[in-house]
């Protein structure tokens, strides 16, 4: 899975966006990724994610699990539509192959 990093001005620190494309089950998604940040500019620990297929747009937050290594879709109110947990682990994938 590829993935291209988009970066900020030059004079600050970035945190963590990216785009990536992949196919599971037939369905080509285009998602892009970014570390969540509080009001108060503080990383929460986070992924906001907007995901596109040819079955529509979902947004939704990726937060990790209570064992701290596996993700799972958020429970926001915001988040549209229910992703299956396969997609999630496709993102989780990219996710730490980019921080690596």
């Amino acid at each position: 899975m590829d993935f291209q990093l988009i970066a900020g001005r030059p004079d600050t620190k970035d945190h963590l966006v990216f785009t990536t494309t992949f196919a599971h089950n037939n369905i080509f998604y285009k998602a892009a990724l970014a570390e969540t940040i509080s009001w108060e500019g503080h990383l929460t620990g986070t992924y906001d994610v907007l995901l596109q297929s040819d079955k529509g747009t979902q947004r939704l937050t990726l937060v990790k699990d209570r064992d701290g290594n596996h993700w799972r879709a958020g429970d926001e109110i915001e988040q549209v539509g229910v992703i299956s947990q396969d997609v999630v682990d496709l993102l989780a994938e990219v996710i730490k192959e980019v921080r690596s």
